[in-house]
């Protein structure tokens, strides 16, 4: 009987047994595809209801779908798609499906279970967001069968000409919040740098008023907002669905950045004045894509075919630009080989795309294996090909020195401008790289992953030096580089430079020793950050210009009453400096070699900054060198001493390990990766709860609803900002008892204009990233325990 009864519903629905995926013992993959198991329609513009597709109206029009992606092709048509799913388990379970493209205008999913009860789910760009059964830039749906379940699903799909895929994926729950942080790294790298370098070229355009970047700038602004749009990111974002510019951003980016790329490329190639033929070609290209865009814009019913139109028309201009790089070969005039290298990656990312969206090309690869790899190659190429263009540019202006000096002048407030949101932009993924790297480091026991995280490390930390040198660069041409008066172990400060700088010296095959007379425990009145800042940037030379032997790391403390004497010497075995060239390189911009720029890397200003902050610090710096022979670099420096180190204990205190108990954390930081680097930092801490909030908006609301002891506040976030949040709570709109409480500001922002700023709102303390989670321990322990408990602390460090 119960077999009668499913032939007969599988007779209604007019389903072949094939297609229905049954969950079962050993059949609950991560992730499967049932596109075998499912049928398709092309119902045209017709607009049918569940109960017309059920009735078997258009069950002649089904046929079996098959590969990996389900292409469509190019289509402003309905399809209707139908499977079943049988839940053979003795539990429920759940799963997510997979449908069609992010831009797909509308997906609905309807479930019918054996009694005829059919729910319905929605998602699509006509949608808004909060409306998507799932709050996912995909077009996603919940699957949840109870045991022994069995539902008959009729996907609708529809969309305005746009190319689509059926993946038709069950994904679990769990590997589909895998694949979100997964997406969430490298589409948020990807995006943002494209984004960097769009606004990096916009600001070469308004110094340099060369058009070119500005064309490229928008070329790229452009083709990432198509990307964006493409992978469901701007509906998330940005437009609900329902604005014409919402319905046509896909279009409308990829028309322009066409253009604005066929605009680059012509004064690139100077074709105007080389070719005039071919530039008329280009003139008629441009003229094209200007007439779609009036079409899109005055005929809705044009949407359709503007899809492959600008697919057809973006081949046409690689063509176009192919034939012009080969007939400047042909007559030997000089072309970039890094803009070549960009046009060739570009034409086989496109040739490949458009051949995969006419459904030309193996299914086997889904567009983001080509795309993203490929627009990435070719950015960092056509980039590389924009910096020659600079030097180029360069050149001219050295002949035109006058000129050259004005337009730096211009510069300097943008300049700065860029620097600061340039160093905020790339020590915020640097602290949740350095964090990561710290955490995988202390928890595995293998050799391999310890040496790799080291290397992340080292790597990250010269980054940090490289940025806080060009900050700095920036602020001794305008006298505005100041110190701070903190105290500090400097015994700290040299075992952490001896440790990062180990590992970096020893894989270059040199070898390194550290010596030091400084106790452990003693501590000073100074600035920690310049001193670390000032020494790496010595033994980063030392290790740059050596290429065998050794460098030698020695400090030797003179203590006399409060006044501590710290002579610091770099010793290295590299390619020393010519007597005459001594005096010359604390100057900006100089090596002992000019050509050692290349051979060596680096900017050129290390020494500079160095002498700059030595001389804030009232000290003394010398070389002694010879050529091929080595070079030795001495600082002389002078610290008040704070406190001298403590003696050994015979015994210790007992550890109070319900020290944080009971002490309640809030973490306002809108970055998800730092979110969960600092929470790993904190769940160090034994006892201590806390929780999170994205913006200072959601601060205020969580404080007003929880008691909380410490807020540890970012300052760059949406919504509202760490500087308004501050403002906020000290002027009491969380509370009497809030307005109180402990403010540690934790920011990537190393201004000292931010600091003043902070302090003025009334933190109480400010921390930096990447995020030191000694410090980061040190500055909560003076927030929850004061000075007594650290110095228990101290004592237990010393002992041991």
């Amino acid at each position: 009987m119960r077999t009668l009864i499913l032939a007969t519903v599988l007779l209604m629905f007019g389903l072949p047994v094939k297609a229905q995926f049954v969950f079962s013992n050993g059949t609950l993959p991560d992730e499967v595809s049932i596109l075998d198991k499912a049928y398709i329609a092309n119902v045209g513009h017709q607009t049918l209801s569940l109960e017309q597709v059920k009735s078997g109206k258009i069950s002649h029009a089904f046929k079996p779908l098959s590969g990996k992606l389900g292409n469509l092709g190019f289509t402003d048509a309905t399809y209707w798609v139908k499977f079943d799913l049988v839940n053979n388990l003795d539990v429920p379970l759940q799963y997510y499906l997979e449908t069609a493209e992010p831009v797909t205008d509308n997906v609905n999913l309807y479930l019918v279970d054996e009694n005829g009860r059919a729910t319905v789910q929605r998602s699509g760009d006509n949608l808004d967001f909060s409306q998507r059964a799932v709050k996912s830039r995909k077009s996603v749906f919940d699957i949840s069968l109870a045991k022994g379940q069995k539902v008959s699903a009729f996907l609708e799909i529809r969309n305005d000409g746009e190319k689509n895929n059926l993946p038709l994926k069950l994904i679990k729950p769990t590997r589909i919040l895998e694949e979100t942080y997964h997406d969430q790294l490298l589409i948020g790298l990807f995006f943002g740098i494209l984004l960097v370098i769009a606004i990096t070229y916009l600001f070469f355009y308004f110094a340099l008023k060369e058009i070119s970047f500005l064309h490229y700038s928008l070329y790229v602004f452009f083709m990432a907002l198509c990307q964006f749009a493409l992978d469901g990111f701007y509906h998330q974002y940005g437009g609900a669905g329902h604005s014409w510019l919402d319905r046509h951003i896909v279009i409308l980016s990829a028309i322009l950045s066409c253009y604005f790329f066929g605009k680059y490329s012509v004064t690139a190639l100077s074709i105007k004045q080389q070719n005039p033929v071919l530039y008329r070609c280009y003139q008629a290209l441009f003229a094209v894509l200007a007439v779609e865009l009036i079409a899109i814009i005055a005929f809705p019913s044009f949407l359709p075919l503007a899809y492959p139109i600008i697919n057809v028309l973006t081949l046409v201009g690689i063509l176009l630009i192919f034939a012009t790089v080969i007939v400047k070969l042909l007559r030997r005039q000089p072309i970039d080989r890094f803009y070549v290298g960009g046009i060739v990656i570009l034409f086989l990312c496109i040739a490949m795309a458009v051949l995969m969206n006419f459904g030309l090309f193996p299914q086997d690869f889904s567009m983001d294996n080509i795309t993203k790899p490929g627009i990435a190659l070719e950015i960092i190429a056509l980039s590389l090909s924009m910096a020659n263009r600079i030097k180029l540019l360069k050149t001219k202006e050295e002949e035109l020195q006058a000129v050259a000096l004005q337009k730096s002048e211009e510069m300097n407030d943008i300049k700065s401008y860029f620097l600061s949101n340039m160093s905020h932009e790339l020590r915020t993924p640097l602290n949740a790289i350095l964090g990561l790297a710290s955490e995988m480091h202390e928890e595995t026991d293998n050799d391999k992953i310890r040496f790799n995280c080291e290397v992340i490390r080292y790597a990250s930390y010269g980054l940090i030096s490289s940025v806080n040198d060009i900050l700095d660069f920036s602020r001794i041409e305008k006298g505005e580089l100041r110190l701070d008066r903190i105290e500090f172990e400097i015994q700290d400060i040299l075992e952490k430079l001896s440790g990062t700088m180990r590992k970096q010296i020893q894989d270059k095959g040199l070898s390194f020793t550290f010596s030091s007379n400084v106790e452990a425990g003693t501590s000073v009145f100074g600035d920690p950050v310049r001193l670390e800042q000032m020494v790496y940037n010595l033994l980063v030379n030392a290790c740059k210009f050596t290429a065998e032997g050794s460098v030698h790391f020695g400090v030797e403390a003179q203590i006399e009453g409060q006044k501590m004497s710290l002579s610091i010497s770099v010793s290295d075995t590299g390619i020393g400096i010519a007597k005459e060239k001594l005096e010359s390189v604390f100057g900006l911009f100089s090596q002992s070699n000019f050509d050692n720029k290349r051979k060596f890397g680096g900017f050129g200003i290390g020494l500079s900054i160095v002498k700059s902050l030595v001389d804030l610090h009232s000290g003394k710096i010398s070389l002694e060198s010879q050529l091929d022979k080595g070079t030795t670099c001495r600082l002389q420096l002078d610290y008040e001493i704070a406190s001298q180190a403590l003696k050994p204990v015979s015994s210790l205190p007992e550890s109070n390990e319900k020290a944080y108990e009971g002490k309640n954390v809030l973490i306002v930081e809108d970055n998800a990766m730092n979110q969960m680097v600092i929470k790993m930092i904190l769940k160090g801490l034994k006892g201590l709860t806390f929780a999170v909030a994205n913006d200072g908006s959601e601060c205020l609301e969580m404080m007003k609803e929880q008691q909380f002891d410490l807020v540890l506040m970012d300052l760059q976030m949406p919504v509202m900002d760490g500087y308004e949040a501050t403002q906020a709570i000290r002027a009491g709109e969380t509370g009497a008892l809030n307005s109180a409480i402990p403010i540690i500001v934790v920011t990537a922002d190393i201004t000292p204009e931010t600091r003043e700023r902070v302090f003025t709102l009334g933190a109480n303390d400010y921390l930096t990233k990447p995020v030191d989670k000694k410090l980061l321990y040190g500055k909560i322990d003076t927030v929850f325990f004061g000075e007594t408990l650290q110095e228990v602390f101290q004592i237990n460090r010393v002992a041991v």
